[in-house]
């Protein structure tokens, strides 16, 4: 690891609570600072129906205050469930959320040096909860907060959960690279991940 003084001050842009404190608790674990980690609005108190237009609606104002500020050791994290969608159906509409015209013909438009990472969990971050605490013969196609072993938590215990579920992916699961029959969805993510460490 890197010496923590360089490691980037990095803005989360997210859904709700759980993919905060996993994607914190997740940098926290791989050697950032948490104080050096904000998280942009307030999962815990947000009060939305579409968690997923909360990230597309606010995507293009950070990436453009990010952009504005690059002379700043900065990164940004995005997460949103896929829900019924792919990994690409929701990078493309970020895309199209900073440039409508560029984004609908597929382009990513952020720069090979920008610390944007992007996770999407498919089909929810449950799913990555099941994988990495529970039992890694899951799918990213079954609901699994509908799952009895999430389902009956309460909001105390899932935070605790994604918590534990972001250790045990830093500490144990990631220091010996994901198996190649791994969720395709934190594949992703782990590709993604270099863009802050690079």
């Amino acid at each position: 690891m890197t010496n923590k003084s360089y490691k980037p001050e990095v803005i989360i842009l997210c859904e709700d609570i759980a993919h905060e404190r996993f994607i914190r608790q997740y940098l926290i674990s791989c050697g950032f600072e948490n104080r050096k980690i904000k998280d942009f609005g307030n999962p815990k108190g947000r009060k939305v129906n579409n968690n997923n237009d909360f990230v597309l609606k606010h995507y293009a104002s950070l990436v453009k205050s990010y952009r504005s500020k690059n002379f700043q050791n900065r990164a940004i994290v995005v997460m949103t469930d896929a829900d019924n969608k792919t990994i690409n159906d929701i990078i493309r509409s970020l895309n199209i959320a900073l440039d409508e015209q560029e984004g609908k013909l597929n382009r990513d438009l952020r720069l090979p040096n920008e610390k944007i990472a992007i996770f999407v969990p498919t089909r929810n971050i449950e799913t990555w909860f099941y994988y990495i605490s529970i039992d890694h013969n899951c799918d990213e196609t079954t609901d699994y907060k509908t799952n009895p072993k999430i389902r009956k938590m309460n909001e105390t215990e899932k935070i605790k959960l994604a918590e534990a579920s972001a250790i045990k992916l830093a500490k144990e699961i990631c220091p010996q690279g994901l198996d190649s029959q791994a969720l395709t969805s934190l594949h992703h993510a782990c590709t993604e991940l270099q863009r802050l460490l690079d």
